[in-house]
């Protein structure tokens, strides 16, 4: 179920410039608790995610491989990674000519505020904080985790994090559903 590789790329590389225009020196860590963090706040409101990501449980957090692809060259046309003297992975949006800002028309004003208030509430944090954030008790990462008696392979596993799981009543989850047919239509 990935379609923020076809029908979302576009949108999901703006959103990925977005947050590191607006989180100066993000490193790939905090960017991937950031992505994953939008999607959470989204499906607790609206059912489903923004970007349709594919989540795993990784030691340190949920990880969407696409995300994780970007000190590889992922979403190269949007953001651009650079090791920094410490090794960490910064990310860089790349902005077009003459430009200061991201063009968000593929957004409504909606998805802003809520990427906003995301941003807001978790962008000055670790991604050490965050990290313990997401292994919070009630959260879907340790959920999953411990469900699916998760083993991780040098911090790593393939085990899925369905973020429906987050619906907790039938009709929720059927707006999930809805919004995943239509994203199947549209790729």
């Amino acid at each position: 179920m990935d379609f923020s590789t076809t029908v979302n790329r576009d949108k999901n590389g703006t959103l990925l410039a977005y947050i590191c225009l607006n989180v100066p020196g993000i490193n790939l860590r905090k960017l991937l608790k950031l992505v994953y963090l939008i999607d959470e706040r989204f499906v607790m409101t609206r059912c489903f995610p923004l970007t349709w990501f594919s989540y795993y449980a990784w030691e340190k957090g949920p990880v969407a491989s696409e995300v994780y692809d970007i000190k590889n060259g992922g979403f190269s046309d949007f953001v651009c990674c650079k090791k920094n003297k410490e090794g960490q992975n910064i990310v860089f949006p790349i902005k077009k000519k003459n430009c200061e800002s991201i063009n968000m028309d593929e957004f409504s004003q909606y998805e802003i505020n809520l990427i906003d208030s995301v941003l807001n509430e978790f962008g000055h944090k670790s991604a050490d904080e965050l990290s313990d954030y997401t292994h919070r008790k009630d959260s879907l990462w340790t959920k999953t985790v411990s469900d699916k008696h998760v083993v991780f392979d040098d911090g790593k596993s393939n085990v899925a994090i369905d973020l429906d799981e987050m619906n907790d009543d039938e009709e929720k989850k059927e707006i999930y559903m809805e919004a995943l047919e239509y994203m199947q239509i549209c790729s």
